[in-house]
């Protein structure tokens, strides 16, 4: 008989589902989002429906707070499912209630937390929020943390009683390759579109936004050779029009490509073809991208700042310091040097760059749970 567990999850997000749908087919699972959407991307809701194997419930009713949800319907919830086991999302207010009610009232339920902090963010955390990691340490479970670095660091330095379990936010690698396969023909209209034949082809996917550290990503490509290059950013924010205009600064507004927000396989098709993916952000706590076009075989430049950065190593990618501009340079002009030129037509995949899959990954975490 399969163990129940009971989700409490803020909002769902094309980077979780392919962990909920492994969820629910190994327990008897039950889901619930605080939020309609998530807070500051919003995403094709019912298009994500569509891929979950399990049905979305949704915390209605509650109210908000300095930006802080508030849900009612909780205790609710736990009373109707039972759970064995009632996973929620980082050191939040909800994490809080469930996890003293669970306690009190349900001490058989065991009660574990997910937790996206990089490296950086969890050495960085302060205050009231320094403070819940703290307490929760000494009553909680187990962490859900992205990385086994972040683990140890943890263990080391908060609690080594609690129990730290690793799961980097990854997408099912061949659910999301066959979705590549399937965009292969858009990748072949854009390659046209944009005049990309006998190009080489810098990818960047994300919020145009000052933590993305675009402006720096805009700069070091102005400064190597890039006659035969196009720098491609797929997204939109505040900072587009800033962008662009520094793009005419340098004189390299032929050279970069503003294609604006992209979903499915409007997205999908640019991590087919591009040769590099560069991941500038100055401070991010993961980077679900970073995942997507290693899975696509882009050679991969990641920021030492971002969660992801744990899955660069043998040979698909290098690390960078996001406030170096000469050690980014010299790292894009050899990763530039390597590639080689678009042809005129993509008919397969690339091999994935990923050092590990999907199942590998959720395989052990479902085990020690």
């Amino acid at each position: 008989m399969k163990q129940r567990i009971l989700v409490f999850h803020p909002a769902l997000a094309p980077y979780r589902v392919d962990f909920f749908n492994a969820v629910h087919h190994s327990f008897n699972a039950q889901f619930y989002f605080n939020l309609a959407n998530v807070s500051d991307q919003k995403f094709d809701q019912e298009n994500l429906k569509q891929r979950c194997d399990f049905t979305c419930n949704y915390l209605d009713k509650g109210f908000e707070v300095g930006g802080r949800s508030f849900r009612l319907g909780l205790i609710a919830a736990i009373i109707k499912h039972k759970p064995d086991i009632i996973l929620c999302s980082e050191y939040s207010q909800i994490t809080c209630f469930v996890l003293v009610y669970a306690k009190l009232f349900h001490k058989q339920t065991k009660v574990y937390t997910l937790s996206d902090d990089s490296i950086y963010n969890a050495i960085e955390r302060k205050g009231i929020r320094s403070l819940l990691r703290k307490v929760m340490a000494k009553y909680i479970d187990g962490i859900i943390f992205t990385s086994e670095e972040v683990c140890n660091w943890h263990n080391e330095n908060i609690s080594v009683r609690t129990k730290t379990l690793e799961l980097p936010i990854i997408h099912d690698d061949t659910v999301l390759r066959r979705k590549f396969l399937e965009s292969l023909d858009e990748a072949n209209k854009n390659i046209q579109k944009y005049d990309l034949v006998g190009k080489k082809v810098i990818l960047f996917v994300g919020r145009l936004v000052e933590v993305k550290n675009l402006p720096f990503l805009i700069k070091c490509f102005s400064e190597v050779e890039n006659h035969n290059c196009r720098l491609v950013l797929v997204g939109d924010g505040d900072l587009k029009k800033e962008l662009k205009s520094l793009t005419v600064a340098l004189n390299i507004a032929d050279k970069v490509i503003f294609t604006g927000r992209e979903e499915g396989s409007s997205l999908n098709n640019w991590y087919t073809f591009s040769q590099i993916f560069a991941f500038p952000s100055t401070n991010e706590r993961y980077g679900a991208v970073v995942n997507e076009a290693l899975l696509g075989g882009c050679y991969t430049l990641c920021s030492r700042a971002a969660g992801a950065s744990s899955l660069i190593g043998h040979g698909n990618g290098q690390l960078f310091d996001p406030k170096n501009e000469l050690d980014f340079i010299g790292k894009l002009q050899k990763a530039i040097y390597n590639s080689e030129p678009l042809c005129s037509e993509i008919k397969i995949l690339r091999n994935s760059k990923m050092p590990f899959s999907f199942d590998q990954k959720i395989g052990a975490l479902i085990k020690d749970l």
